[in-house]
């Protein structure tokens, strides 16, 4: 009797532990330059030098991997420039939050399928591109991408969102 009130009480603290923990990021404040909930902002031009530097560089290693010929450059820089992300000079203002909050359900509803439907128009491009400069390269070449590819997806989704891994039982490894 005494083993099980001692557990309880162990259970009841921990619970109220980590409710308190819980309650205390539920109360912190926005952000200080009001750049939305989270705090995300547009990114930095450093940042986006330090992007366009690190694509560059994955992009020239997977021309090396590839051994691409002479006869295939053209085939190369067109799949890199289709590929390439376009940012906006001046991307349209997100709306602010009173804004949002003015949309009925079915405003809002359209403006995520008007977004959905830009990105499927950008991704559409890309897998064009994709497919086009695919069928340039030679099936060693081929085998090669396929590799690389597989690895970029790995390394981007193998982590999933927070750092929690997604497997076939969509869980933590065992």
């Amino acid at each position: 009797m005494f083993n099980l009130k001692k557990h309880l009480m162990i259970g009841v603290a921990a619970a109220g532990i980590g409710l308190t923990a819980m309650s205390s990021f539920a109360q912190m404040p926005p952000p200080a330059d009001g750049n939305g909930p989270a705090g995300r902002h547009a990114p930095t031009a450093d940042q986006i030098a330090k992007f366009e530097q690190h694509r560059a560089k994955r992009q020239a290693q997977l021309h090396d991997k590839l051994k691409i010929t002479a006869a295939q450059e053209g085939a190369w820089k067109t799949f890199t420039d289709k590929t390439t992300p376009v940012r906006p000079a001046n991307p349209p203002a997100r709306p602010s939050k009173d804004e949002w909050n003015k949309l009925t359900t079915p405003e809002r509803l359209d403006r995520h399928l008007e977004m959905m439907k830009q990105m499927e128009a950008r991704m559409t491009d890309r897998i064009a591109a994709t497919k086009e400069f695919y069928a340039v390269l030679s099936p060693e070449q081929q085998k090669t991408f396929d590799q690389e590819f597989r690895k970029m997806e790995e390394h981007r989704f193998k982590h999933g969102r927070f750092g929690h891994e997604h497997g076939d039982d969509h869980g933590p490894k065992k």
